[in-house]
């Protein structure tokens, strides 16, 4: 998972993650691992969510509930947005660097994801 924190292949830790802001190289060109075969689909954006909703929504409406604003809110709103959704972007890959290091760790590949999928439907 650390590996994929930095953005780095899980296998060798060598070569890229990302080619993109969020897609993954289809093969590692260090050690020609296959990483676009581990699902990190939605999981990451939901870790993301959850996580920068505790770490900075819930104390700004702490905040905004104690505390009497002095400043407008045309200028506090669009600020928390903006930090909100800074922070959410710069979150984003790291945690989807990470999602795909467990899958790797725990060796979840799509093949598995279609064979529990199709245990469901039955």
């Amino acid at each position: 998972m650390l590996r994929g924190l930095r953005g780095r292949c899980p296998n060798c830790g060598k070569g890229r993650l990302f080619y993109r802001y969020l897609k993954v190289e289809p093969v590692c060109r260090s050690c020609g691992h296959t990483l676009d075969r581990y699902p990190a689909d939605d999981g990451p954006a939901y870790f993301t969510v959850l996580i920068v909703g505790h770490l900075v929504v819930v104390p700004f409406l702490i905040l905004g509930a104690t505390w009497i604003w002095k400043t407008s809110p045309w200028v506090v709103i669009p600020t928390a947005l903006a930090a909100i959704g800074a922070i959410t972007l710069t979150a984003l890959p790291v945690i989807k660097g990470a999602v795909v290091g467990l899958l790797y760790a725990l060796d979840i590949n799509r093949a598995d994801a279609h064979l529990h999928t199709a245990d469901a439907a039955e």
